[in-house]
């Protein structure tokens, strides 16, 4: 894959053009006398006690405090969800669960308590954290969300969350949305469209919003698909060629548990997002986006697509810049425009160190209340005013 390996033909050009290399030429015509040889001797011993004592001691350091990556087929597995960062966890208490993979326990309310916050989940009948379905009430404007965690409200109440925050502008402004939000805990966008077909055709929705993440939603697209029967199903292919891939980029790093240690926390994001923008990957969840909007338009619904980022793609960073986590949105972005589907591309309004600090909570990846606000804002500004505007032309 074109930036993530260098090859390595400097060597062999200096091999190769001996002839003109000082030493070489020093040496062809005897400027350096023994002692001479000696102090050079005695540089070149310093500069390897300098270099390859230090890695030593941090191979040996790395070998005694992660032992989880010493055995080769378990390390693998992390670096492979590591380069996923989604985790599909089968739930069985409840029918819905073959149908998307994972899902909330139906009419259940739990606590969640983390070192950010402490927040409340409480579920319908269904799973999801939203309204039961009712019939459609007159001239009633009805918005469906569909996402992961990133609208799911992680963190808040109900009314602090997107779904909630686009019900209070909505009703402040004089024009009451009702919102419904199918947004899930560790869903895909595979897992969103199966969630539509399920539950919009009984909403008769004006308005069809997909969440797309890009952390963790374009590589799960890829090897999942919905069956006929539109539940949640594998390609057992295309996971194995996304296997044999990271096996072949991280096969060099492996002798060593240090190199193992960097390659999960730093190169495994790297190589995420390098692989979501190749051709294979971004075409899957073209698709998705092309069924969604056809889903919805067919049942007389306006689509449209919010491009969603992690907090670092905000940063001004060599985090951000080193991960290239900007690229696939701002590709998935340009698709939207070309098939005249309405986009947020979130980047146009979150920008910036101050902004990842004001908008996303310190150690989990989420947004917070501020930044369920600026979203929900954007959303009804950039979607829902200019879809109205739209219209009335």
């Amino acid at each position: 894959m074109d930036g993530v390996r260098t090859p390595l033909i400097l060597f062999e050009w200096l091999y190769g053009e001996q002839s003109i290399h000082p030493f070489n030429t020093v040496k062809q015509a005897r400027w350096l006398g023994p002692a001479a040889d000696r102090i050079m001797l005695r540089k070149a011993l310093l500069f390897s006690v300098c270099t390859v004592v230090p890695l030593l001691i941090v191979e040996w350091y790395a070998r005694q405090h992660f032992v989880n990556y010493l055995e080769d087929e378990a390390y693998f597995e992390l670096a492979f969800n590591r380069l996923l960062n989604s985790l599909v966890i089968p739930a069985t208490e409840q029918a819905n669960s073959p149908l998307f993979g994972y899902a909330l326990t139906p009419n259940a309310r739990r606590t969640v308590t983390t070192d950010d916050f402490t927040y409340h989940i409480q579920t319908n009948s269904l799973g999801f954290r939203t309204r039961e379905i009712a019939p459609r009430d007159g001239d009633e404007q009805r918005l469906l969300l569909f996402g992961d965690s990133m609208l799911f409200g992680v963190g808040l109440e109900e009314e602090q969350a997107v779904a909630g925050q686009l019900e209070h502008i909505s009703a402040n402004a004089g024009q009451p949305l009702t919102v419904y939000n199918y947004a899930m805990l560790h869903f895909s966008t595979v897992q969103s469209l199966i969630a539509a077909r399920a539950f919009a055709p009984q909403l008769a929705p004006n308005h069809m919003l997909l969440g797309i993440f890009v952390a963790n939603d374009l590589l799960p697209n890829a090897i999942a698909y919905a069956d006929e029967h539109n539940h949640l199903a594998y390609d057992a292919a295309d996971i194995e060629r996304l296997r044999t891939a990271l096996h072949r980029h991280i096969r060099p790093l492996m002798p060593s548990i240090a190199l193992r240690a960097w390659a999960l926390q730093a190169w495994m994001p790297r190589l995420r997002y390098a692989f979501s923008t190749e051709e294979h990957f971004l075409s899957a969840t073209h698709g998705l986006i092309d069924q969604f909007a056809h889903l919805a338009t067919s049942l007389g619904a306006r689509p449209s697509v919010v491009i969603i980022y992690p907090r670092y793609a905000l940063e001004n960073s060599l985090i951000r810049v080193w991960s290239g986590s900007r690229k696939p949105g701002r590709y998935l972005a340009e698709y939207c425009r070309q098939r005249d589907i309405a986009v947020l591309d979130l980047l146009d309004h979150m920008n910036g160190n101050g902004d990842a600090q004001r908008y996303y909570y310190t150690t989990d990846g989420h947004f917070n209340d501020a930044g369920n606000a600026r979203v929900a804002q954007a959303i009804y500004s950039d979607l829902l005013i200019a879809e109205k505007g739209d219209m009335n032309r």
